[in-house]
Protein backbone atom coordinates (compact mmCIF):
# COMPACT_ATOMS: atom_id res chain seq x y z
CA UNK A 1 0.00 0.00 0.00
CA UNK A 2 1.47 3.28 -1.21
CA UNK A 3 0.15 7.18 -0.69
CA UNK A 4 2.28 9.35 -2.42
CA UNK A 5 2.60 13.48 -1.01
CA UNK A 6 2.73 15.30 -4.10
CA UNK A 7 2.63 18.92 -5.53
CA UNK A 8 5.52 19.81 -8.12
CA UNK A 9 5.68 23.12 -5.97
CA UNK A 10 8.15 23.74 -2.73
CA UNK A 11 6.48 24.94 0.12
CA UNK A 12 3.06 24.04 0.31
CA UNK A 13 3.26 21.79 3.33
CA UNK A 14 4.57 17.77 1.64
CA UNK A 15 6.81 16.99 4.21
CA UNK A 16 5.32 18.22 6.81
CA UNK A 17 1.75 16.25 5.89
CA UNK A 18 4.40 13.30 5.42
CA UNK A 19 6.17 13.24 8.58
CA UNK A 20 2.93 13.31 11.00
CA UNK A 21 1.15 10.87 9.05
CA UNK A 22 3.98 8.56 8.96
CA UNK A 23 4.22 8.93 12.39
CA UNK A 24 0.96 8.58 13.47
CA UNK A 25 0.70 5.14 11.36
CA UNK A 26 3.56 2.99 12.39
CA UNK A 27 2.21 2.05 15.60
CA UNK A 28 -0.65 0.45 13.79
CA UNK A 29 0.91 -0.07 10.06
CA UNK A 30 4.10 -1.51 9.49
CA UNK A 31 5.33 1.81 7.79
CA UNK A 32 7.61 2.72 5.17
CA UNK A 33 8.63 6.80 4.87
CA UNK A 34 10.32 7.43 1.54
CA UNK A 35 12.32 10.75 1.24
CA UNK A 36 12.29 11.39 -2.36
CA UNK A 37 12.91 14.77 -1.82
CA UNK A 38 16.51 16.80 -2.50
CA UNK A 39 16.67 18.42 1.10
CA UNK A 40 15.94 15.31 2.87
CA UNK A 41 14.28 16.82 5.56
CA UNK A 42 12.40 14.03 6.84
CA UNK A 43 15.76 12.15 7.23
CA UNK A 44 17.06 14.81 9.32
CA UNK A 45 14.02 15.06 11.25
CA UNK A 46 14.08 11.04 11.78
CA UNK A 47 17.41 11.55 13.55
CA UNK A 48 16.04 13.86 16.15
CA UNK A 49 13.59 11.56 16.57
CA UNK A 50 15.55 8.62 17.71
CA UNK A 51 17.23 10.82 20.23
CA UNK A 52 13.86 10.41 22.25
CA UNK A 53 14.38 6.98 23.83
CA UNK A 54 10.27 7.08 24.59
CA UNK A 55 9.42 7.26 20.40
CA UNK A 56 9.63 5.05 17.81
CA UNK A 57 12.09 6.18 15.39
CA UNK A 58 10.80 5.84 11.55
CA UNK A 59 12.07 3.67 8.84
CA UNK A 60 13.45 5.79 6.00
CA UNK A 61 14.05 4.51 2.75
CA UNK A 62 16.33 6.85 0.18
CA UNK A 63 16.56 6.16 -3.58
CA UNK A 64 19.46 6.99 -5.97
CA UNK A 65 18.21 6.16 -9.39
CA UNK A 66 14.74 5.18 -11.07
CA UNK A 67 15.74 1.87 -10.99
CA UNK A 68 16.17 0.86 -7.62
CA UNK A 69 13.23 3.08 -7.00
CA UNK A 70 11.12 1.14 -9.38
CA UNK A 71 12.41 -2.11 -7.85
CA UNK A 72 11.09 -0.73 -4.38
CA UNK A 73 7.90 0.27 -5.75
CA UNK A 74 7.36 -3.26 -7.28
CA UNK A 75 8.10 -5.09 -3.86
CA UNK A 76 4.56 -2.89 -3.03
CA UNK A 77 2.33 -5.58 -0.43
CA UNK A 78 -1.00 -5.15 1.67
CA UNK A 79 1.62 -5.62 4.70
CA UNK A 80 3.58 -2.56 3.68
CA UNK A 81 2.46 1.16 3.99
CA UNK A 82 5.08 3.13 2.21
CA UNK A 83 4.30 6.87 2.26
CA UNK A 84 6.34 8.82 -0.01
CA UNK A 85 7.53 12.73 0.32
CA UNK A 86 7.75 13.90 -3.55
CA UNK A 87 10.14 16.74 -3.57
CA UNK A 88 8.75 20.14 -5.02
CA UNK A 89 9.86 19.19 -8.41
CA UNK A 90 9.12 17.18 -11.59
CA UNK A 91 10.95 13.97 -12.34
CA UNK A 92 10.78 10.62 -13.72
CA UNK A 93 10.86 9.29 -9.99
CA UNK A 94 8.33 11.64 -9.03
CA UNK A 95 6.13 10.82 -11.65
CA UNK A 96 6.55 7.18 -11.34
CA UNK A 97 5.43 7.38 -7.76
CA UNK A 98 1.86 9.07 -8.45
CA UNK A 99 1.05 6.64 -11.29
CA UNK A 100 1.55 3.78 -8.85
CA UNK A 101 0.70 5.15 -5.62
CA UNK A 102 -3.13 3.94 -4.10
CA UNK A 103 -3.65 7.22 -2.55
CA UNK A 104 -2.15 10.26 -3.71
CA UNK A 105 -2.10 13.27 -1.12
CA UNK A 106 -1.82 17.22 -2.59
CA UNK A 107 -1.98 20.15 0.04
CA UNK A 108 -3.04 23.19 -1.01
CA UNK A 109 -3.22 26.18 0.54
CA UNK A 110 -5.86 29.54 -0.51
CA UNK A 111 -2.74 31.46 -1.97
CA UNK A 112 -3.40 33.04 -5.30
CA UNK A 113 0.35 31.35 -6.24
CA UNK A 114 -0.80 28.34 -4.88
CA UNK A 115 -3.93 28.22 -7.33
CA UNK A 116 -1.88 28.63 -10.10
CA UNK A 117 0.91 25.70 -9.16
CA UNK A 118 -1.96 23.17 -8.68
CA UNK A 119 -3.13 24.62 -11.99
CA UNK A 120 0.23 23.53 -13.63
CA UNK A 121 -0.07 20.26 -11.56
CA UNK A 122 -3.02 19.75 -13.27
CA UNK A 123 -1.15 19.47 -16.38
CA UNK A 124 1.43 16.78 -15.12
CA UNK A 125 -1.39 14.50 -14.00
CA UNK A 126 -3.35 15.39 -17.39
CA UNK A 127 -0.05 13.89 -19.06
CA UNK A 128 0.19 10.93 -16.61
CA UNK A 129 -3.46 9.78 -17.04
CA UNK A 130 -3.19 10.20 -21.26
CA UNK A 131 -0.04 7.86 -20.25
CA UNK A 132 -1.76 4.89 -18.71
CA UNK A 133 -5.09 5.67 -20.31
CA UNK A 134 -6.92 6.35 -16.54
CA UNK A 135 -7.69 9.25 -15.17
CA UNK A 136 -5.41 9.68 -12.12
CA UNK A 137 -7.58 11.30 -9.07
CA UNK A 138 -5.55 13.27 -6.22
CA UNK A 139 -7.13 14.00 -2.99
CA UNK A 140 -6.82 17.75 -2.01
CA UNK A 141 -5.62 18.70 1.65
CA UNK A 142 -6.43 22.11 1.80
CA UNK A 143 -3.69 22.90 4.44
CA UNK A 144 -1.83 26.00 6.10
CA UNK A 145 -5.37 27.74 6.43
CA UNK A 146 -5.33 30.93 8.43
CA UNK A 147 -7.63 29.56 11.33
CA UNK A 148 -9.63 33.04 11.29
CA UNK A 149 -10.46 32.28 7.60
CA UNK A 150 -14.02 30.34 7.20
CA UNK A 151 -14.97 30.95 3.54
CA UNK A 152 -12.88 28.85 1.21
CA UNK A 153 -14.81 28.98 -2.05
CA UNK A 154 -12.23 30.37 -4.75
CA UNK A 155 -10.15 27.28 -4.22
CA UNK A 156 -13.42 24.95 -3.78
CA UNK A 157 -14.75 25.55 -6.80
CA UNK A 158 -11.53 25.33 -8.98
CA UNK A 159 -10.70 21.85 -7.23
CA UNK A 160 -14.57 20.63 -7.54
CA UNK A 161 -14.33 21.22 -11.31
CA UNK A 162 -11.40 19.58 -12.33
CA UNK A 163 -11.80 15.48 -13.13
CA UNK A 164 -8.33 15.31 -11.12
CA UNK A 165 -8.95 16.75 -8.15
CA UNK A 166 -11.19 15.62 -5.30
CA UNK A 167 -11.13 17.32 -1.77
CA UNK A 168 -10.62 15.67 1.34
CA UNK A 169 -12.89 16.63 4.41
CA UNK A 170 -9.84 17.45 6.89
CA UNK A 171 -8.38 20.59 6.80
CA UNK A 172 -5.05 22.11 8.57
CA UNK A 173 -4.94 25.32 9.56
CA UNK A 174 -2.02 27.63 10.03
CA UNK A 175 -0.74 25.94 14.09
CA UNK A 176 2.47 26.81 15.51
CA UNK A 177 2.56 23.20 16.55
CA UNK A 178 3.27 21.73 13.25
CA UNK A 179 6.27 23.79 13.00
CA UNK A 180 7.38 23.28 16.86
CA UNK A 181 6.72 19.27 17.20
CA UNK A 182 8.64 18.77 14.07
CA UNK A 183 11.91 20.43 15.41
CA UNK A 184 11.74 18.21 18.17
CA UNK A 185 11.11 15.03 15.56
CA UNK A 186 7.96 14.60 16.96
CA UNK A 187 4.53 14.71 15.22
CA UNK A 188 1.62 17.06 16.74
CA UNK A 189 -0.05 14.66 18.55
CA UNK A 190 3.01 13.69 20.62
CA UNK A 191 3.54 17.48 20.95
CA UNK A 192 0.38 18.28 22.81
CA UNK A 193 -2.58 15.68 22.39
CA UNK A 194 -4.89 18.32 23.46
CA UNK A 195 -3.99 21.17 20.65
CA UNK A 196 -5.94 22.41 17.98
CA UNK A 197 -3.37 20.75 15.67
CA UNK A 198 -3.44 17.59 17.09
CA UNK A 199 -7.02 17.56 16.69
CA UNK A 200 -6.70 18.46 12.92
CA UNK A 201 -4.02 15.64 12.67
CA UNK A 202 -6.14 12.79 14.06
CA UNK A 203 -8.72 13.49 11.86
CA UNK A 204 -6.46 13.57 9.17
CA UNK A 205 -5.49 10.12 10.08
CA UNK A 206 -9.01 8.74 10.74
CA UNK A 207 -9.74 10.10 7.11
CA UNK A 208 -6.86 8.16 5.38
CA UNK A 209 -7.62 5.07 7.10
CA UNK A 210 -10.77 5.01 6.21
CA UNK A 211 -9.92 5.87 2.45
CA UNK A 212 -7.65 2.80 2.29
CA UNK A 213 -9.27 0.20 4.21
Amino acid sequence: MTIAISHQKGGVGKSTIAWNLATALQDKYNVELVDLDIQKTLTYTNEIRSNHTDLKPLTIKSFSTPEDFKKYINGDSDERLSIIDIGGFDSSMNRLAIITADLVITPVSDRSFELLGIKSFEKVLKELSDLIDEDIVVRVLLNNINPKKSKLGDVKTFIEKSKHFSLLDTILRARADFDKSAGLGMNVIEYNKDGKASKEGKDLVKEIIKILY
